[in-house]
């Protein structure tokens, strides 16, 4: 990590959401247009490197993502029908090039506007996280693999594209692996509902164990930030959520954040597009 280190020292400060502590029966309810937490949060400042020098540094297996240009045929990207239509043989062509996968089966694509309008998208995600808690990845994996065959690795990977104009408001920061512990993150369950629930009485769980989760980080001083300003819709970030592979780096935490200096800023719209891919 010596080689970024330094340069990581400077960047474009920012206040994150991590998890404080002290916080328990952590919850992110998920309904149509909207979130609620339950979550407690401790914000800290950090400082957030542009990672355009950088990008030979970056790979999936060194710092858990890699920058790509990639044009897409899609005209809108807020059409679900393009999405579920050309989109999704896209990414999975793209997926597959990246990382060399025998079979590569996608598992949901979600749309985020940060204007009060969201139609029907959701918010960009606040919080420092990881769209699945290890603990929870490998019944993952085993229930999506294709015809219940086995494989010998499996990553589980979030293809992020910005499709409104340069610069946008809240972009996506981006954790490095390299300055992350293994052993940090804790369970934040994950729950779909058709109306969120009243903050002061959130319903109890029968079986938390069983719902699915993500990973929610605690503040560390070694962490990395890093981001790509100005991206365009002929750019993707493709970001790890989890490798059953832990030799490599296997996941790498995010979150978006608003960056206050970027004059003339576009409310941001994105799409991620989740997927897995298969190692016979």
């Amino acid at each position: 990590m010596d080689g970024v280190t330094a340069d990581a020292r400077a960047g474009v400060p920012a206040t994150l959401n991590y998890v404080a502590p002290w916080s328990e029966r952590n919850r992110l309810y998920v309904g149509p247009d909207a979130h609620m937490t339950t979550t407690q949060y401790a914000p800290q400042t950090v400082l957030i490197a542009d990672g355009r020098p950088h990008r030979d540094d970056f790979g999936l297996d060194r710092s858990g993502f890699t920058l790509l240009d990639h044009e897409s045929a899609v005209t809108d990207f807020g059409d679900a029908a393009q999405l579920d239509g050309m989109y999704t043989g896209e990414v999975i062509d793209l997926v597959k090039s990246v990382t060399g996968a025998d079979e590569v089966v996608t598992i949901g694509w979600v749309i985020r506007r940060a204007a009060e309008d969201r139609r029907g998208a959701q918010p960009p995600a606040p919080d420092v996280h990881v769209d699945v808690y290890p603990g929870r990845a490998d019944d993952r994996f085993k229930a999506a693999a294709p015809g219940g065959r086995p494989f010998r690795r499996a990553i589980m990977t979030s293809l992020w594209r910005a499709f409104s104009p340069p610069p946008q408001d809240w972009p996506l920061a981006i954790l490095d692996y390299r300055s992350v512990a293994d052993t940090e993150g804790q369970p934040n369950l994950l729950l779909f509902v058709d109306t969120l629930p009243d903050p002061d009485n959130v319903p109890d769980i029968p079986d938390p164990d069983a719902s699915p989760a993500g990973s929610i980080f605690t503040y560390r001083p070694q962490h990395r930030w890093w981001y790509f300003p100005d991206m365009n819709a002929a750019e993707t970030v493709l970001i790890k959520l989890h490798d059953s592979d832990h030799s490599v780096a296997w996941r790498a935490p995010h979150t978006a954040f608003h960056d206050a200096g970027a004059a003339g800023a576009h409310p941001r719209e994105s799409v991620e597009f989740r997927t897995i891919a298969f190692f016979d």
